[in-house]
């Protein structure tokens, strides 16, 4: 993807999103991502204690994240920063029974006091930085406003893998990062959703176009071919367990 800007890339997909009606789904629209989410909100979001807590989503896209928490954990105080005035558009919908306080950001700061937060979190966010600066940056902006809790979800890869707008880092590089802020990685946990992405990427690769960008609609046979194996896939998915993909990474003030 050249020239790959996030503020107009995330922009275009907030478009896409505005159209499906109520939908958090951030990016593609699709029986795996569905399945992702279902799997992804159990298994990670949903194992983060936030009950009475002031949060902090960094890059919170359509607020299916915020809203989720607002609806199933009585929290504190939720705060939101994203990169897309449109994303903000979409969240501020979405979240307009909760109080919320969203803000624009410039992809490198927060406008927030030290401490101004008991847990922040961001997912699949930092990959998306692909200048290392930035990067370093923005996990010192989550470390100065936290009191002690960071939760990192983003795409990690054992060896460092560079794409057009993606970075899958190590963990060891976001432990390195954080070490240098003062917090240590406390715990790492995978999602494993390695068979029913294999038959994803398989469809993706053969039934979608190249110049698809992501949040654009499919063809309903496409969708048909992805969610077809779900069932036994996702089966698999907890027998064939990687270290790799979507990672949990807790970062506790030390």
């Amino acid at each position: 993807m050249p020239n790959y800007d996030p503020e107009t890339y995330w922009s275009r997909v907030a478009e896409e999103i505005q159209k499906r009606g109520e939908n958090y789904v951030a990016g593609d629209d699709n029986p795996y991502y569905r399945y992702k989410r279902r799997k992804f909100l159990k298994n990670f979001l949903d194992t983060i204690d936030f009950r009475s807590k002031t949060v902090l989503e960094l890059g919170f896209g359509p607020g299916g994240n915020l809203k989720h928490i607002a609806t199933r954990h009585v929290p504190g105080k939720i705060y939101g920063a994203d990169i897309s005035p449109k994303m903000i558009e979409v969240a501020t919908k979405n979240l307009s029974m909760h109080d919320a306080d969203l803000v624009k950001i410039d992809g490198a700061s927060l406008p927030y006091p030290d401490h101004t937060v008991d847990i922040s979190f961001t997912v699949t966010v930092l990959q998306h930085n692909l200048d290392e600066k930035t990067f370093r940056c923005l996990v010192k902006e989550l470390a100065r406003v936290t009191k002690r809790t960071v939760v990192v979800m983003e795409d990690v890869r054992k060896n460092q893998m560079n794409t057009a707008d993606w970075i899958g880092r190590p963990v060891d590089t976001y432990r390195s990062a954080f070490a240098e802020c003062g917090y240590k990685l406390s715990s790492v946990r995978f999602l494993n959703t390695k068979i029913s992405r294999s038959w994803y990427e398989f469809v993706h690769r053969r039934f979608v176009s190249r110049r698809h960008h992501e949040g654009d609609p499919i063809s309903l046979r496409v969708k048909y071919l992805i969610g077809l194996p779900i069932p036994i896939t996702s089966r698999l998915d907890d027998i064939f367990v990687e270290e790799a993909s979507l990672a949990k990474m807790t970062f506790e003030r030390t």
